[in-house]
């Protein structure tokens, strides 16, 4: 991959980190499992804030997790060879399969982050950084292929 790919790629994994955890410490830990695992129990302000939770948040904040443990955030997930194929294949592919879910879902709005039209003050902390995370994880998952 060339110098400035390969830059390109820390600088966004290294913004989606930074985003995935301004989200994390904003809506808390629990609110982060909860919206994974039970979106009722989500306190209603950060429910507000997303406008809702639905599949594709869940997916995109289990992405958010995969992304702090993973070896750009805390290191605790990495690929090996005790793990089970399926949590080899997340690991390796997270920036890949979270640049999917942000083109997908968030287009517009990653979009707008991306060429500098977001209007930051607009937007709450948890919407920021849940779009910080978004865009970037799109631009390391875009560089990522560029390298395979």
């Amino acid at each position: 991959m060339a110098t400035w790919q390969m830059q390109l790629k820390q600088i966004a994994t290294a913004l989606a980190v930074v985003g995935g955890i301004w989200m994390a410490l904003t809506v808390g830990l629990g609110d982060v499992f909860n919206i994974i695992t039970n979106p009722d129990e989500v306190d209603p302000a950060t429910a507000a804030s997303l406008g809702g939770i639905d599949f594709i948040d869940r997916v995109a904040v289990a992405g958010v997790v995969v992304t702090l443990l993973g070896s750009s955030g805390l290191a605790l997930l990495s690929v090996s060879s005790s793990n089970p194929p399926f949590l080899n294949t997340i690991i390796r592919y997270a920036p890949v399969i979270i640049g999917f879910i942000a083109f997908s879902a968030f287009g517009t709005e990653v979009f707008d982050t991306i060429t500098g039209n977001r209007e930051w003050s607009t937007f709450d902390d948890v919407q920021n950084s849940y779009m910080l995370f978004l865009a970037a994880s799109l631009v390391a998952g875009l560089t990522s292929l560029l390298r395979r």
